[in-house]
């Protein structure tokens, strides 16, 4: 596997940069990421070029025997360009045009940006594509943000036209008699900012679907403009994968869009002192599920501290360790870091490194990283390339439903999308069922059960593959705020959920919305078989959804309290076999959310792993049909395991059978060999690879 991460000596005088090369191989780093941030180095001036410092870098890192992942440097604009072409200037949501400002700082659809970011691309690629020990290209740098400029106005238009044709189906589509925004002329369509289509309570969208589209638009542009510094490597380096890295549940564009432009999908792990060890394997599942669930890359996380959360805590004694490998037991194929130097200054020169201010070899961090390095130096061959058992559920991820619940003016300001993912998910990681996030289209057929928590915005293209699922025999389990509206953000017409109205066997006749503080008891069925460590908590959260079930709907749980006391909570409508649609009119707290998958999973083949508290179970499997079974501690607490295994652990190489004990963010991982299931049948793709 690849391991190091990025390396910025540029920052750095050239006397240092061989005492780094003795100190990465110490710590057994075999790889560095270069030229992130060299755009003003590469290019100092209008159409000229300096390379001299960066093939000097390449060159001692060449010498030392280390592997190089070479960025475009794209993701800064260099100050002489912001001075001499306005047009790569950032005009911001207040009308504001801005001078220079930090990385991330360039209008994508500047065709001065574009023109120039094509250019150093190529000249790069031509340069060093010649160099061997090149495993991978990185496009440009945590690709984020808007751009509301005149120049972007006119792309936005350029988008309409072809996406709708003519300015009355524009009007159609968002509803512009609303307020008497009806447009005559794609001229007097301008980017939704704060001095156009924002209303003046809550920063909410006058026109939803408006809003909906320039997201679409500008995630397309940048898109666009990632294909075409790929395009221009291609010219010159045709086999090495070309990647940029993405963010998690990062909010500014659908990440499931770059899925067949990515030759593999690399990542910026970053948890918060207070980030559930459910929510960091959220985001690795879901990174892994943009790359067609193939393996990933961990681009970047921190070795020690971080710099911009409130509170930056140091990672405990071994939690590097474990974090690192809990992203390997996801999926993960290289683990790398931001950084291996510390900045000297800047905004960033509290961030942790591999190698401090200190320059040496003698701290706590630069230990563990040597001791990493030293485990995935003897253990990764064994682990490269295998593929994450496939998941018993499925659990949707739709960044446009996001859009358009956060574009809504209602129905509830505590409404929090990621958060009602991240609610079933985590009761999914409690009891270790295999899990796998997927898009709003699927594909569902391999899956015992899908939950579409929040699925808001249902069009067709998603109706038709969850019904198609359903009548396979699948188990659907939709939530309140599900079904409402159709790309375009209308709401559609008719008894909700709409699109699923018959095969959900309910309908929705209105919705209450809980103030933060307030709950309403649940009481479920004696018939829905309870988790033996649930309680009887159960409540409804957020919104309440007022359900009629049609004759034949099952009712599983009902409200204990306030005027639709009574009326169902959870409801079942089956369908063929053993499917049906299960709908949860409340977001459910944790104990409703444990009833609400005892039910959903009641009778399928999905099975969990009943564990400690706080300790993971994960399986990658070879295409020898080696099961590489991942035990990962959490917690800062030793635990001991009883489970059905045996094997030897890669790590200790000590024989496992039947009992295990964890150190503090300990981690096991159980080899044995067996037949994979079906279900973790899946082809991997081509992964940066380099031999210790």
């Amino acid at each position: 596997m690849l391991y190091g991460g990025d390396y910025n000596p540029e920052q750095w005088p050239e006397d240092v940069w061989a005492r780094d090369m003795e100190l990465f191989q110490q710590a057994h780093i075999n790889s560095v990421t270069l030229n992130v941030f060299s755009w003003a180095t590469l290019q100092p001036a209008d159409g000229v070029y300096d390379f001299s410092r960066l093939d000097r870098i390449v060159k001692t890192v060449t010498d030392a025997g280390l592997t190089i992942v070479l960025a475009t440097s794209t993701g800064a604009l260099p100050p002489w360009m912001s001075l001499q072409h306005p047009d790569v200037n950032r005009v911001d949501e207040q009308g504001r045009k801005m001078r220079h400002r930090e990385r991330h700082n360039a209008c994508i659809n500047s065709p001065t940006y574009r023109r120039e970011s094509v250019a150093l691309a190529s000249r790069l690629a031509q340069r060093y594509a010649h160099e061997q020990n090149l495993v991978a290209w990185h496009v440009s740098n945590e690709y984020g943000g808007f751009c509301w400029c005149d120049n972007c106005a006119e792309r936005f238009r350029d988008w309409l036209r072809s996406r709708y044709g003519a300015v009355d189906a524009v009007n159609d589509a968002w509803n512009t008699a609303f307020w008497s925004h009806t447009y005559h002329s794609f001229d007097e369509i301008f980017p939704p900012s704060q001095l156009g289509d924002t209303t003046s309570w809550g920063n909410k969208s006058v026109l939803p679907g408006y809003s909906l589209d320039y997201r679409r638009f500008y995630g397309a542009s940048v898109l666009d403009s990632y294909r075409e510094e790929k395009a221009a490597i291609r010219k010159f380096d045709p086999q090495r994968p070309v990647t940029t890295n993405m963010m998690g549940t990062f909010p500014d564009y659908d990440y499931f869009a770059w899925s067949d432009d990515l030759d593999i999908v690399s990542w910026d792990s970053y948890p918060a002192h207070d980030t559930t060890a459910a929510q960091v394997n959220l985001r690795h599942d879901l990174m892994r599920a943009v790359g067609g669930q193939r393996p990933f890359m961990l681009m970047e996380q921190t070795p020690s501290r971080q710099n911009w959360q409130p509170y930056n805590s140091l990672k405990r004694p071994g939690q590097m360790r474990q974090q690192s490998w809990q992203a390997i037991a996801r999926g993960a194929d290289t683990v790398q870091f931001f950084q291996l130097r510390q900045s000297r200054a800047g905004c960033e020169k509290f961030h942790g490194a591999v190698v401090g201010t200190d320059g040496g070899n003698r701290t706590r961090t630069f230990r563990e990283v040597a001791e990493l390095g030293e485990e995935l130096a003897r253990v990764s061959p064994r682990i490269h390339g295998s593929r994450v058992e496939r998941g018993g559920v499925a659990l949707i991820f739709d960044w446009a439903s996001r859009w358009g619940i956060d574009f809504s003016a209602g129905p509830s300001r505590s409404l929090d999308y990621v958060r009602e993912v991240e609610r079933w998910y985590a009761e999914l990681h409690r009891r270790n069922v295999p899990v796998d996030l997927v898009p709003a289209t699927g594909p569902f057929d391999e899956y015992a059960a899908v939950i579409a928590p929040c699925l808001y915005l249902m069009p067709d293209e998603v109706s038709h593959a969850l019904r198609a699922y359903v009548e396979g025999g699948g188990r659907l389990l939709l939530t309140s705020m599900s079904g409402l509206a159709d790309e375009h953000d209308r709401l559609h017409l008719g008894e909700a959920p709409v699109p699923l109205r018959d095969f959900a066997g309910v309908w929705v006749e209105e919705t209450d919305a809980l103030p933060p503080t307030t709950i309403v008891p649940v009481v479920f069925d004696d018939s829905v078989a309870a988790d033996e460590d649930a309680d009887d908590d159960a409540a409804g959260t957020v919104l309440c959804d007022v359900v009629h079930a049609d004759e034949g709907t099952q009712v599983l749980a009902r409200y204990a309290g306030e005027y639709y006391a009574g009326t169902p909570a959870l409801t079942f409508r089956s369908s063929r076999a053993n499917g049906g649609v299960f709908y949860a009119a409340t977001f459910p707290n944790d104990a409703g959310v444990r009833r609400t998958v005892d039910a959903l999973l009641d009778g399928t083949t999905a099975r969990g792993v009943d564990l400690p508290v706080g300790v993971e179970l994960s399986r990658r499997v070879t295409d020898e049909g080696t099961v590489l079974t991942f035990l990962v501690n959490t917690t800062d607490r030793p635990q001991h395991l009883r489970l059905d295994l045996s094997g030897t652990d890669l790590l200790t190489l000590s024989a496992i059978n039947a009992e295990l004990s964890l150190a503090p963010f300990g981690v096991a991982i159980v080899e044995t060999t067996d037949e994979p299931s079906a279900s973790s049948e899946v082809a991997h793709g081509s992964v940066p690879t380099v031999a210790h």
